[in-house]
């Protein structure tokens, strides 16, 4: 007999949404096979656990976010040179950019809390922030600057910021703002400040570490500095950082500098 629980039901949609979700971003090449498997399980989880309350910004991150990246990548696909992966998301992407949020929603489902929702909110406004400033940043040529010394730097190289890129910071974290502003318990505008700040602030911080610990290596043919291992159809070598801080550790340490934002500045601003 179907069983109608509730907490049943939500599972079984939350994740039959999650499988639609998944196979469909895996045929339009969002996702690569581990990354569309990674989705699942993870928006299973939020889905169910979270329902729409959870599920708006997620979605609205990961929806906007593959969308930018495939119009950008036509647009200007030489800083791809640069890049450790493409637009094409693999699980661990996914992980390091949701997986944060997949652990609160399951925090949130044993000892409920608007704290946690706050603080999902945030750590999804650094990495779209970070997400859309690379995106709308190298969308076409323009100057960049490494952010410890402000120095002119190649287009697509860790540790560059840009006028333009750093808009799209604001617009990414502004967008994750929005997708939450429904169940908002805030006041409005103390609310915007925090998740707008806390985003800029991951991205900007994520592009420290792209400057100063993440992984580079160097083109043997070209002498290019990149995230890639290969480069012009050859190994590259090892240039600085630390070996185990790639793209995907970055990414996820900016998720966590937008939550101690959050966690700092909530009893100040709120």
């Amino acid at each position: 007999m179907f069983n109608s629980n509730p907490m049943v039901l939500n599972f079984i949609a939350g994740f039959s949404f999650a499988f639609l979700i998944a196979f469909i971003s895996f045929r339009v090449r969002f996702l690569t096979k581990s990354g569309s498997i990674a989705t699942f399980l993870l928006a299973g989880v939020i889905f169910s656990l979270g329902g729409i309350k959870w599920s708006v910004p997620i979605l609205t991150f990961f929806i906007l976010s593959s969308l930018l990246s495939k119009f950008r990548k036509k647009r200007n696909e030489e800083v791809e040179l640069y890049f450790e992966k493409s637009g094409v998301r693999d699980h661990m992407q996914v992980l390091a950019n949701g997986g944060i949020g997949g652990i609160l929603v399951i925090i949130n489902a044993i000892h409920p809390d608007e704290l946690f929702y706050l603080i999902y909110l945030s750590s999804l406004s650094a990495v779209c922030a970070d997400t859309w400033a690379t995106e709308i940043g190298t969308w076409k040529r323009t100057l960049t600057y490494n952010i410890l010394n402000f120095k002119l730097v190649e287009q697509g190289i860790s540790g560059g910021i840009s006028l333009i890129g750093t808009f799209g910071a604001v617009l990414g974290s502004f967008t994750i703002s929005l997708s939450g502003i429904y169940w908002n318990t805030l006041h409005t505008g103390n609310y915007l400040v925090l998740i707008i700040f806390a985003g800029v602030f991951g991205s900007l911080f994520d592009s420290y570490l792209g400057a100063t610990v993440q992984s580079q290596n160097k083109c043997n043919v070209c002498n290019k500095i990149t995230e890639k291992d290969i480069h012009c159809g050859m190994n590259a070598d090892y240039h600085r950082g630390l070996k185990w801080m790639n793209n995907d550790a970055v990414n996820f340490l900016s998720g966590i500098a937008g939550i101690i934002v959050i966690l700092i500045l909530k009893n100040i601003i709120a």
